[in-house]
C-alpha cells in the first residue's frame, strides 16, 4: 500500500504538494557550501540538482539496512516535465515487504516567483500543521528529527522524512519497509539522511 501510494504520487509529481496553502574534487564540509535558513533564497534557475541516484551507494544502503549480499536495483524516477525535481528508487527483495525499498527526491522551489520562502517554511509547516491526505479528515502529524545541524520532519505513519538544506533545496525520503517500528525507522532514516547530506555536499561542490 505504501509503495503504491508512492508510485502514484511520483507519477503525478505530487510528493511535495501535500502542504497547507497558508504555510507553506574533495568534498567540502557541508557548512562551507550550504547556506543557513536565514540566507536569501537563490533563483532555482541558477541551481543544479544532482542525480538523486548518487545520494547513496548500494554498499552504504546495504550496510545501513543490514542486507549485505542482497542486490539493490537503482532506477531514476525523474519527471521530464519537471526539471526542478529529481527522484530515484532503490529497491531490493525482502521476505517481509513486497517491493521493499526507498525513494529519494530532491527539489528546488517550484513557486519561487510567488513564494520565495517556500523551502525554508516547508518543514516548519509539516511540524506545526502536519500533512493533509486526500480522504482523511485529520492531518497526519510529523515529529522532529535531527541529523547534525539538519532538522527535519518525520512521520512513521507516512514512512517519510522531509528536510531542507538552506533555502534552496528540499529533500524527501520515503521508505517502503512495513516491518519497521517507529524507533527503528527513525534510526535507519537518520543514517540515510546523513549519507544523503554528505553526498549532496560532495556533488554540489563540483
Amino acid at each position: 500500500m505504501i509503495m503504491r501510494n508512492i508510485l502514484i504520487l511520483v507519477c503525478f509529481g505530487l510528493l511535495f504538494s501535500c502542504k497547507n496553502d497558508n504555510q507553506a574534487g574533495d568534498a567540502k564540509p557541508i557548512n562551507k557550501i550550504l547556506k543557513t535558513d536565514m540566507s536569501t533564497p537563490t533563483d532555482p534557475a541558477k541551481l543544479t540538482i544532482p542525480s538523486a541516484c548518487e545520494m547513496i551507494t548500494q554498499e552504504k544502503l546495504q550496510a545501513i539496512m543490514n542486507t549485505a549480499g542482497i542486490s539493490v536495483r537503482i532506477k531514476e524516477a525523474n519527471d521530464p516535465a519537471n526539471p526542478k525535481s529529481k527522484s530515484c528508487f532503490f529497491q531490493w527483495e525482502d521476505p517481509n515487504t513486497p517491493n521493499a525499498g526507498i525513494l529519494i527526491q530532491i527539489q528546488t522551489n517550484p513557486v519561487f516567483e510567488d513564494y520565495p520562502q517556500y523551502i525554508s517554511n516547508f518543514v516548519a509547516a509539516k511540524l506545526s500543521e502536519g500533512e493533509t491526505v486526500l480522504g482523511q479528515d485529520k492531518a497526519i502529524k510529523y515529529k522532529k528529527f535531527a541529523v547534525g545541524e539538519t532538522v527535519g520532519a518525520f512521520s512513521h505513519e507516512q514512512s517519510r522524512f522531509y528536510w531542507s538544506l538552506g533555502n534552496d533545496y528540499l529533500f524527501m525520503l520515503a521508505l517502503n519497509l512495513t516491518s519497521l517500528n517507529e524507533s527503528k525507522m527513525l534510526s535507519i532514516g537518520e543514517k540515510i539522511v546523513a549519507e544523503i547530506n554528505n553526498n549532496f555536499a560532495t556533488k554540489a561542490a563540483k
